[in-house]
């Protein structure tokens, strides 16, 4: 049995690495406002009241760019020296990233077939993610090479700086990392939600669970983003590109 120590989620990367300082007050700066602006802009569905409608795709596109640029400002430092880890290791940076991808398929397909026998069983359950129907809707909208740099890349980047770096950190730091696990994967599960309807509730579950297999990846490689990060590129990628 594993131990409970072997769970706890460290403060360090993803190998052992000399003690990071204190962030600067500009990274800090950055790291508020990437939260406070990514929890508006994508988990309470806030944009500008001036909008129109038809702009909210270019204005989801514009914020996923400015999100990775205060991502890097905020944590720039332990990304940098993330990278160097992953390169100073290759060949156990790919068995951990190939174990993960692993994981999060095994998982995304429990997740598949709860949800396709809820939705066998529950009534009116069983219409598309309003999510992905957005997606679909961007892909045709904007040039294959905006789609591949800000959905396929800048977008799980910035959601995995959000949801593993900063929130599954911060829970696990005050709780226990399995807390952070549950409740950052369920929290990235809702992100797909556009309403409190039963059928995105069940919608979600897919996403939830490869949320769940982001975590533990997270966790098992000592709090090293960039390996959720390239699994979750991976995972856009081979959903998106036969669609370009």
């Amino acid at each position: 049995m594993m131990s409970s120590r072997s769970w706890a989620c460290p403060k360090t990367t993803a190998y052992p690495s000399r003690e990071a300082g204190p962030p600067s007050k500009t990274a800090t700066a950055c790291r508020l406002v990437f939260v406070v602006g990514y929890t508006g802009a994508f988990l309470l569905h806030l944009s500008p009241p001036w909008l129109p409608a038809s702009g909210q795709g270019a204005f989801t596109m514009w914020a996923y760019a400015v999100l990775l640029m205060l991502a890097v400002g905020g944590w720039g430092g332990e990304l940098a020296e993330q990278g160097r880890l992953l390169t100073a290791g290759p060949l156990r940076a790919v068995a951990w990233l190939a174990l993960g991808a692993v994981g999060a398929v095994a998982l995304e397909s429990v997740g598949v077939l709860a949800s396709d026998w809820l939705a066998g069983v529950l009534p009116g359950v069983g219409a598309e993610l309003a999510n992905d129907a957005n997606v679909g809707r961007a892909i045709v909208a904007f040039p294959p090479w905006a789609v591949l740099g800000v959905l396929v890349f800048a977008g799980p980047v910035v959601e995995e700086m959000f949801f593993r770096q900063f929130l599954l950190t911060a829970i696990a730091d005050r709780t226990r990392a399995w807390v952070g696990i549950t409740v950052s994967g369920v929290l990235f599960g809702m992100l797909h939600m556009h309403s409190w309807t039963l059928s995105e509730w069940v919608g979600i579950i897919p996403h939830a669970c490869f949320g769940v297999a982001a975590g533990i990846l997270f966790v098992r490689t000592r709090g090293n983003v960039l390996f959720p990060a390239a699994l979750h590129v991976l995972n856009n990628l081979s959903a998106i590109a036969p669609s370009l």
